[in-house]
């Protein structure tokens, strides 16, 4: 595997944010990923949490706006940012995101595989990876499960001797907060913990997983169960003692339309409760966090046992 090129690099925090680039063989094509080295990494192996980004998100999306470095360098714990599909990226240029309170952002400057359909809508294609393995032809290239949990990690170890890529964890937000549970879920042991953040927890049941899914994966819905987090729970046959974190962000004192029909699955909580899942610790909070403190509570681990009251 020919190692990473790094293209970016800023100071912070007491270490290092780099950016690099690489041809991926999943993917089949050249992409990006970022990490963010504490400062401890320069003197011991630390730690890493894989983030995985939502729809229309790039590496970048977390490292400019949550400010995830400073809770991450006083913890001592590496954070892997990854694209969320395969892309073009050709010569990497500095390019720039809108964000217009929660609207999604616009990709400029990053094109995709020149498949069709790819760029016609922002939740699905470009972007909008979902974090699995399409099973249809056109659109091959979206491997991102195996990315996320092969590729990626191999790379990470053979090439950056201060990551213990042992000691990994994963979390995520929406679409990277669905991904991040089905990825723990599908693979026991490979991570330490899984933090999701408004995941979409039951992605066969609304609308962006319906799309999503029936490109990808085809009609067959049994076909979907393997990358919908619901299903996963109701079948899960893995160790007993998990670590699982799920922060439900809601705007207001109730969920309003458009929350519960792309985000919150009452059939997950639903299953949750049946199968009696070990989750250590769960909470479906209805408060207003920025995204910021979500991210802060993420590293920080341990949470404090007061931190619910």
């Amino acid at each position: 595997m020919e190692g990473p090129q790094q293209i970016a690099s800023t100071k912070m925090f007491g270490g290092y944010n780099k950016r690099y680039k690489f041809q991926s063989r999943a993917l089949g094509c050249e992409t990006t990923f970022t990490i963010f080295f504490p400062p401890a990494a320069s003197e011991k192996k630390v730690p890493i949490i894989y983030w995985l980004s939502g729809l229309t998100c790039t590496d970048e999306n977390v490292f400019i706006k949550s400010g995830v470095q400073r809770p991450a360098a006083d913890q001592g714990i590496a954070i892997i940012g990854m694209d969320t599909s395969p892309i073009f990226v050709g010569n990497v240029t500095p390019h720039f995101e809108i964000f217009v309170f929660s609207c999604p952002c616009l990709r400029l400057g990053l094109g995709g595989l020149n498949v069709e359909g790819e760029s016609d809508s922002w939740d699905f294609g470009v972007g909008a990876g979902f974090y699995l393995n399409a099973t249809q032809g056109k659109w091959k290239n979206w491997q991102m499960y195996d990315y996320v949990t092969k590729e990626l990690p191999e790379l990470l170890k053979a090439n950056f001797s201060e990551l213990d890529t042992s000691r990994a964890s994963i979390f995520g937000h929406s679409m990277g907060g669905h991904g991040a549970l089905t990825l723990y879920l599908k693979n026991p042991g490979a991570y330490k913990s899984a933090s999701a953040f408004a995941p979409i927890s039951n992605p066969s049941a609304v609308p962006w997983g319906k799309k999503a899914f029936s490109n990808y994966l085809g009609d067959d819905k049994s076909a979907w169960e393997a990358y919908d987090a619901t299903c996963l729970v109701k079948n899960y046959q893995g160790p007993k003692s998990v670590e699982i974190l799920i922060d439900q962000y809601v705007l207001g004192s109730k969920p309003n339309r458009f929350i519960l029909s792309t985000i919150i699955s009452p059939y997950f909580w639903k299953i949750l409760g049946e199968k009696q899942f070990p989750v250590t610790r769960y909470f479906c909070r209805i408060v207003c966090l920025s995204f910021t403190q979500q991210l802060q509570l993420a590293v920080s681990q341990p949470i404090p046992d007061n931190y619910w009251l």
